[in-house]
């Protein structure tokens, strides 16, 4: 697959990240001036279940990525999911585009609360939130 039209890539220093695919980045300002960290992947063989349609495991994988991305500052400490919800609404197929739009609504010294939306071929997939721990030294 080419890089999707306004995304960019880079290995990531995670095995588990590396080995769910290549997983795509941009980042964008929203309607309200808040900053949209965009992730994605395509849906490929090994992602789906029996039925063609892309595994929870794996939705629930770019849903924490999805938050924590929006949460991390490249300059400043890691952050680790300590909560996540998720609605699933739908499953994206073999082929499609799966992208998670992840927003902060709130940032503490220690905490971030972090929403993220999925779509592909833009219907919702699922909604997620989490509370990310800004790890210290």
């Amino acid at each position: 697959m080419t890089i999707p039209k306004d995304y960019s890539y880079q290995e990531s220093p995670s095995a588990f990240v590396n080995h769910v695919g290549k997983i795509y980045h941009k980042r964008s300002t929203a309607a309200d001036g808040g900053e949209e960290v965009w992730t994605a992947l395509e849906i490929q063989d090994h992602h789906v279940n029996t039925w063609g349609f892309c595994h929870g495991a794996v939705m629930s994988s770019l849903a924490e990525m999805g938050t924590a991305a929006p949460a991390w500052d490249p300059d400043g400490p890691p952050v680790v999911a300590i909560e996540m919800n998720m609605q699933f609404i739908r499953a994206p197929k073999l082929g499609q585009l799966l992208e998670v739009c992840g927003t902060v609504s709130q940032r503490t010294r220690s905490l971030v609360f972090c929403q993220a939306r999925a779509y592909a071929d833009g219907e919702l997939v699922f909604t997620a939130s989490s509370i990310q721990k800004i790890l210290k030294a």
